[in-house]
């Protein structure tokens, strides 16, 4: 994987609030230990574990302020995702 597609994908899993800066997830560890698909497909299984988190927060209580924290980890996790999908792809070509 590029240093490009790596960092754009760590951009992504970042969040910098308030001067602090939170990985959500430290992909790069992840992909110095584990090969790119394993990582693609933890990815993917997370992803699906915060769309159960979500409905079970929708079916409990709609107002609560997690349901915003939730979907904006997904959409991260997401775009990390597609964001290392698309130099897979490009290499497959």
């Amino acid at each position: 994987m590029t240093e490009k597609t790596l960092k754009e994908a760590q951009d992504f899993l970042t969040i910098t609030r308030d001067d602090q800066v939170k990985r959500l997830i430290d992909i790069e560890l992840l992909l110095e230990r584990y090969p790119t698909t394993i990582v693609l497909s933890f990815l993917k299984d997370l992803l699906k574990e915060k769309q159960k988190a979500l409905r079970d927060l929708v079916v409990t209580d709609k107002t609560t302020p997690r349901v915003n924290t939730v979907i904006g980890n997904m959409f991260r996790i997401h775009m990390a995702i597609r964001t290392i999908e698309r130099e897979t792809e490009v290499k497959a070509a």
